[in-house]
């Protein structure tokens, strides 16, 4: 009953958070620590070998619906890889008390983006009957250069400390960038998969995973993988994708405060 339990967490996590463009990583930790009682170190590495295979079908699905941008994506990792492994090596001395703030301080700044950039699409639209990212004043170099050091350096923190995809990040970038949810989210994931796979290396040499709870999360996550594609078409289409930006955002707003309660 326990491993079958560990397979269903992992079907809904990982469908519903891969058609985030991310990797669950947060809800995987929040399991592993309060209901498995695993250490911070333990539950970060087991967490993040439990979405790999999740996210490389993801991903792929992503990939063969055309919706990439590599340039975009490969430009956030420019920041984020270096941070992925500076702050895998770090987490091992930081204290279980800094955790839950480090990371909910991150989740807050990131929510707060996406319900911003929300709130101002929707008022943009209605003061000139248009929301289209093309007709946004173009960024200047020095700003672009901000947001993809900043949010990449905070997704890196995210998938290194805590466990996590470091997605939601990542994900507020593109969408600050101007790509629209389906695009954002379809980039977004294959940035999370290399930060994602060199964070577990990082952690596999340190040995802290616990394969028990490791193996039966990702059979779940890998099969909600093969369908999550089909579900983040669904919910980006038409008048969704706003709400789901702002829904998002509030949903970060409420991990962080879970994480210093």
């Amino acid at each position: 009953m326990h491993i079958f339990l560990l397979v269903v967490v992992g079907l809904l996590v990982g469908t519903f958070v891969i058609a985030l463009g991310s990797g669950g990583g947060s809800i995987y930790v929040g399991i592993l620590t309060a209901v498995l009682g695993l250490d911070p170190a333990a539950a970060t590495a087991t967490a993040l070998i439990t979405t790999l295979p999740s996210l490389v079908i993801g991903t792929w699905g992503y990939y063969e619906k055309k919706h990439m941008d590599f340039h975009k994506g490969n430009r956030m990792l420019i920041s984020a890889l270096p941070s992925v492994i500076l702050f895998s090596i770090v987490s091992f001395w930081i204290p279980k008390a800094a955790y839950g703030y480090i990371l909910a301080s991150i989740l807050f700044f990131v929510g707060g983006v996406i319900l911003y950039k929300a709130f101002r699409k929707k008022k943009k639209k209605k003061t000139d009957g248009s929301s289209d990212p093309s007709d946004a004043k173009p960024r200047k170099t020095w700003e672009t250069v901000t947001i993809y050091t900043v949010f990449g350096i905070l997704g890196g923190i995210m998938a290194g400390v805590g466990g996590m995809s470091g997605g939601e990040p990542i994900f507020a970038a593109l969408l600050l960038l101007g790509d629209d949810v389906f695009t954002t989210i379809s980039t977004s994931s294959w940035v999370v998969i290399c930060m994602g796979i060199l964070g577990a290396c990082v952690h596999l040499i340190g040995g802290h995973v616990d394969w028990g709870a490791a193996i039966p999360l990702t059979i779940g996550a890998t099969c909600g993988a093969l369908i999550a594609p089909h579900v983040a078409r669904f919910i980006t289409k038409g008048g969704r994708a706003k709400w789901l930006e702002g829904a998002l955002g509030v949903a970060l707003l409420a991990m962080g405060i879970r994480d210093i309660i």
